[in-house]
């Protein structure tokens, strides 16, 4: 089982309005005094007006019925009533929602992963350790598994036809990760069967595989993960499949970013049945920082529908971090581009730069509403030595310049340093974002 959070250090109470509490409270009690107050002296002109005599009510002697003596002393007016039960409202609550950059998992990754199990299955624990603290402590935690799990029925393949162990699936959930992606360009990259067998794997894990679908009704079934009270759903789109495609009489889905009609339709049918939408977004161009128009013009479009928070991805490096307004009610929705390779085995520095970002969000539950109020953009590192050797993540607050010196991909990029890595966080991330 992993481990959470303890809602502690990173635990942000919003502040409740307790005077006004108190005095709406006063005034609902002094506003049931004062209708018994009224009950009782319009009863006492009443019987007056009747010619009853009044003294021998308004003192009632121990013959009186005990229904008048229960109804006087014992059964509080219905404003009373409603003070009494009124339930508490919860204080706010936050939970931290993690994401982070494409798993891509070359050959390296996956013969070194089976050289430390002995030969005998695999094991990827090396790769991830550093990091394995973050992913454990976030309340949701979502990833791009960039290349396809289908070792089922097909043997691992390298690039440019992926298929990876499902050992790989496995180190996942161990790590701790809640809601992995599918709806990348690597998708189809062993057709139908493949994208098959990667979704009857994930339906044997505790974890929630989005963008890749059996059918139309398995695409409509919106995937939410509940932490703390708080709904987040999710949603997978990509923009590209290389070239591939379904066969047209296929019953399975895989959402297109072209398909604006059907991504509006999915978000704000999850935007109706969870607290905060996250959409996982597979596009723009590799190998570089820029961000295209169409990525722009449909991250504002999914904001103004109802999106909370976008990862992007595909880059296959750092794309800017910035937070969007949504046009209805001013709501601010973190968005980031890209984020670079979790992990990779790829040629150049600026394969090597990724990071974690750590989103924060409220919920009010007198106000029903739930706000962003912070995130956190932690930086890291693929490092691997000669040869691709030993290929692992470290946080960029825990590399040197001897690792950087160190590293395969200096042949080709020889400016890698640790001042090219800041400098390049640096030229994408806002600093009051920076871990």
């Amino acid at each position: 089982m992993r481990k959470r959070r303890k809602m502690s250090k990173r635990y942000r109470k919003m502040p409740i309005n307790r005077e006004a509490d108190r005095s709406r409270r006063i005034l609902k009690i002094c506003l049931g005094l004062f209708a018994l107050c009224l009950l009782v002296v319009g009863g006492y002109f009443g019987l007056k007006l009747a010619g009853i005599d009044v003294s021998s009510v308004s003192k009632p002697s121990s013959e009186a019925p005990s229904s008048y003596t229960q109804i006087s002393s014992t059964e509080p007016s219905s404003e009373t009533q409603d003070v009494v039960s009124e339930p508490s409202v919860p204080d706010p609550v936050s939970i931290h929602i993690l994401g982070v950059g494409d798993n891509l998992i070359h050959d390296a990754i996956y013969k070194q992963a089976q050289t430390r199990a002995g030969g005998e299955g695999y094991d990827f624990s090396f790769v991830y350790q550093r990091v394995a603290e973050d992913i454990a402590a976030a309340d949701v935690a979502v990833i791009n598994q960039e290349t396809i799990l289908a070792s089922e029925k097909f043997p691992p393949s390298n690039y440019p036809m992926f298929c990876t162990p499902v050992e790989m699936g496995d180190e996942l959930v161990s790590l701790g990760f809640d809601v992995v992606n599918q709806a990348n360009n690597h998708v189809l990259d062993k057709g139908v069967e493949g994208m098959e067998a990667a979704l009857d794997y994930w339906d044997t894990q505790p974890v929630m595989a989005i963008g890749a679908y059996r059918d139309d009704e398995d695409l409509m079934n919106i995937r939410i993960v509940e932490s703390n009270g708080i709904k987040t759903a999710h949603i997978g789109i990509t923009e590209m499949t290389n070239g591939l495609s379904l066969p047209a009489d296929s019953p399975y889905r895989i959402v297109y970013t072209s398909e604006t009609e059907l991504i509006e339709k999915l978000i704000k049918k999850a935007k109706s049945m969870a607290d905060v939408v996250v959409v996982s977004a597979h596009w723009g161009n590799e190998n570089t920082s820029e961000v295209t128009e169409a990525q722009q013009t449909l991250a504002q479009n999914m904001v103004n529908w109802g999106a909370d928070i976008i990862f992007g991805n595909h880059a296959h490096t750092l794309q800017p971090l910035t937070v969007l307004t949504r046009e209805s009610d001013g709501a601010q929705c973190p968005v980031i581009y890209a984020m670079g390779n979790f992990v990779s085995a790829q040629a150049y520095g600026m394969n090597m730069i990724s990071g974690m970002l750590d989103v924060t969000v409220t919920k009010d539950f007198e106000t029903g509403k739930t706000t962003f109020t912070d995130m956190t953009f932690k930086p890291i590192v693929t490092h691997y030595g000669a040869g691709y050797s030993d290929i692992t993540i470290y946080p960029l607050s825990e590399y040197t310049d001897e690792l950087a010196a160190s590293h395969g991909v200096c042949a080709r990029t020889p400016a890698f340093s640790l001042a090219y890595l800041n400098q390049f966080v640096a030229d994408t991330i806002p600093e009051e974002y920076l871990d």
